[in-house]
């Protein structure tokens, strides 16, 4: 990240800019990741992966069990782990 102090609306505004590219880039990191790690069957677990106004999210609601570890495929906390790797880049 570079930022270039000219006065505190430029300032302001290139933050903010910089907040916004960064979530963005964030966020499909994790989407991505999360869609990788969730086990898959039907795949209709990992296709319930969502980005949103209000955030990532999966409505799918046997995702928890299988974040709990019901699944062969995939650890108990691949969520977890995923959000791990991801902000480790």
């Amino acid at each position: 990240m570079r930022l270039t102090v000219t006065g505190i609306a430029e300032t302001d505004a290139a933050l903010e800019a910089e907040i916004v590219e960064t979530h963005d880039r964030l966020a499909a990191s994790l989407l991505t990741e999360l869609r990788a790690a969730t086990p898959v069957e039907s795949g209709r677990a990992r296709d319930g992966w969502r980005l949103t106004e209000s955030g990532l999210r999966n409505d799918v609601p046997y995702v928890v069990r299988l974040n709990a570890g019901s699944s062969r495929q995939a650890p108990a906390g691949f969520v977890e782990a995923a959000i791990d790797r991801v902000l480790e880049d």
